[in-house]
């Protein structure tokens, strides 16, 4: 029985070594999404803008204290051009933020670090 264990351990080390080293996953980014900011073009159209925020976990705790608003006008070709502002607070070592709109598959992205404020820009086919 002791020859049979340490034949089943020996073998199973061997494996282990053969294999090579395993990765390990880490959880490298935290992503929170806004509420949507609902937004009427000057045709009249209802959207909603969608915002994500890509945080580091040791900032994920402050992910509450981010705002955000946007504005539209006409783009010149019959179009909406939606501006949007998102309020980087001033505790956040670095944020990635993606501004959408799923309905026309539009999105800008940018990155910023704490106390700036990040224009994105999303063009709307419609009016």
């Amino acid at each position: 029985m002791r020859k049979r264990a340490l034949v089943v351990g020996a073998l199973t080390v061997g494996l282990l070594a053969v294999s090579g080293p395993s990765t390990a996953s880490a959880n490298l980014m935290w992503c929170v999404s806004d509420p949507p900011i609902p937004v009427v073009t000057p045709g009249g159209h209802n959207l909603m803008v969608n915002n994500l925020i890509y945080l580091t976990p040791a900032d994920k705790h402050n992910a509450k204290l981010f705002t955000h608003d946007a504005a539209t006008a006409p783009n010149g070709t019959g179009g909406t051009r939606i501006t949007v502002h998102v309020y980087i607070p001033a505790v956040i070592h670095g944020a990635h933020i993606v501004s959408n709109n799923y309905r026309y598959r539009v999105a800008d992205a940018a990155d910023g670090t704490g106390g700036r404020v990040l224009t994105l820009i999303l063009d709307v086919p419609t009016s």
